[in-house]
């Protein structure tokens, strides 16, 4: 039985929980003018259809900002990144039936000095989310 699409909004509700739950950072879906640094946040980029021979997947890409405090040293971020990381080595909780069938870390794609001094980076995950099992009748 095919059931809709796993929510996007539910999607970065829980990535935002396993982030803040494994960095003790704030993690949030936008920037809030003069939010104070450190703090991540989650950027949807997209979802394309992985399915298999069996299940009926989706593939979301999202970029998890890494925004360290002001500092003349990158160290901060590549802290940051790894706290990042580390907490995402827990699965994220999605509800049934739903099935997370893969979570993966496609690795850094910049790192950048903000004109604040802070320092931003932006890591690449892929969350590959079953939303039904294909049957033959």
């Amino acid at each position: 039985m095919r059931l809709k699409q796993f929510p996007i909004t539910s999607l970065i509700a829980a990535i935002q929980k396993t982030v803040q739950d494994g960095t003790g950072k704030k993690c949030l879906d936008f920037v809030p003018k003069d939010q104070p640094s450190p703090f991540y946040y989650v950027e949807f980029i997209g979802s394309q259809p992985g399915n298999s021979k069996t299940m009926f997947v989706t593939d979301y890409t999202v970029y998890i900002h890494v925004i360290s405090e002001e500092s003349e040293s990158t160290v901060p971020v590549y802290k940051y990144m790894d706290d990042l990381s580390e907490a995402l080595t827990e699965d994220i909780s999605i509800p049934d039936p739903y099935w997370l069938v893969f979570q993966r870390n496609d690795g850094v794609k910049s790192v950048y000095r903000e004109e604040t001094d802070e320092v931003h980076g932006v890591v690449q995950y892929t969350f590959r989310i079953s939303h039904g099992w294909k049957a033959k009748i």
